[in-house]
């Protein structure tokens, strides 16, 4: 195995130059989690880019009362695995063990939301952000009936179908880009 791993196909562009919220975020990262995320750092040779994508994950991941971050990263790990997305099926799969507070059922519910034990509610939001990623097209008001019979709002439903298209950007991305996770995250909140 080689010492050094390949954070993106693409060059990673210098640190150094990032504005003062990058800077932040990224000794915020250091501090937490002892690294930056892969995915910055391969978004930094854009700062622009970067600095776009941060806004608006920030704002799809912000979690609400009525869908908590936990079922965001749940949403994000069923699109991920739809899409063999390894990046985000490592990262965010550290963040389902450590919501859930077990790392059995956070891996479970990582690579096969349907047989980890999920209560009907979840299986039914993450069927449907499994839907929205492989035949979007055959999204219907249905699907919004059939939610809402398991006490999701509208903006629920919106916020499913957002944090969905985000993570199969982002998927997308880290495929095309040949983006690879962290190594720590394999042994974090186990």
């Amino acid at each position: 195995m080689d010492a050094v791993q390949e954070i993106s196909w693409f060059p990673l562009g210098d640190e150094a130059a990032l504005d003062e919220r990058a800077q932040v975020l990224y000794a915020r990262c250091r501090e937490k989690l002892g690294f930056v995320p892969n995915v910055f750092q391969a978004y930094q040779w854009r700062p622009q880019r970067l600095r776009a994508w941060l806004d608006y994950f920030d704002d799809v991941m912000r979690p609400s009362e009525s869908l908590p971050l936990v079922d965001r990263e749940l949403i994000a790990v069923a699109v991920s695995m739809a899409n063999g997305c390894s990046y985000c099926l490592v990262a965010h799969g550290y963040s389902v063990r450590k919501l859930i507070g077990d790392p059995i059922t956070g891996d479970r519910a990582t690579f096969d939301h349907r047989r980890a034990g999920l209560d009907e509610r979840r299986r039914a939001m993450l069927d449907y952000a499994v839907k929205v990623t492989r035949t979007p097209g055959a999204c219907e008001p249905s699907d919004l009936d059939a939610l809402k019979a398991h006490g999701f709002s509208d903006e629920d439903v919106w916020d499913i179908a957002e944090v969905a298209a985000l993570f199969n950007l982002t998927n997308r991305m880290a495929h095309a880009t040949g983006m690879l996770a962290n190594p720590e995250y394999h042994a974090m909140a186990r």
